[in-house]
């Protein structure tokens, strides 16, 4: 499990929409400090779902063949959850679907906001920029 990545009937699937921090991605709160925001995001997750039935709609593959969707717990959208709490980015050029959600946690500083973190999808390219080097 990720923060936007969850097993359901023994399958993985990506939580479409959105992009939380990735293994490894490091962050720092309001005071400086680093923090394993890849961790912290995943912990968010599994505490939303707490071992509930999750039910998916898996509107498509991504490029590796994954399967994305919108999954919900108890009626709650996962993906509107971890963006709203602040632990997920809304992944805009995917779909504008959780752009006021982020815009919400944005505003009260929740999770990511409240510091200082690298957008998901910059930390991966410029992870592929420094092993090529």
């Amino acid at each position: 499990m990720e923060g936007d990545l969850l097993t359901v009937n023994g399958a993985p699937v990506r939580l479409m929409g959105i992009d939380a921090p990735d293994p490894g991605q490091m962050c720092k709160n309001r005071y400086g400090r680093e923090l394993d925001c890849f961790r912290i995001a995943t912990a968010v997750l599994a505490n939303i779902l707490k071992d509930e039935e999750v039910t998916c709609t898996i509107a498509e593959r991504d490029r590796n063949g994954q399967k994305m969707g919108e999954c919900r717990v108890r009626g709650v959208d996962l993906g509107a959850a971890m963006v709203s709490r602040g632990w997920a980015f809304a992944y805009r050029s995917l779909s504008p679907t959780y752009a006021s959600g982020e815009a919400f946690a944005q505003s009260r500083t929740l999770g990511l906001w409240a510091g200082k973190v690298e957008k998901p999808w910059q930390w991966r390219s410029r992870q592929q920029r420094e092993k090529a080097r």
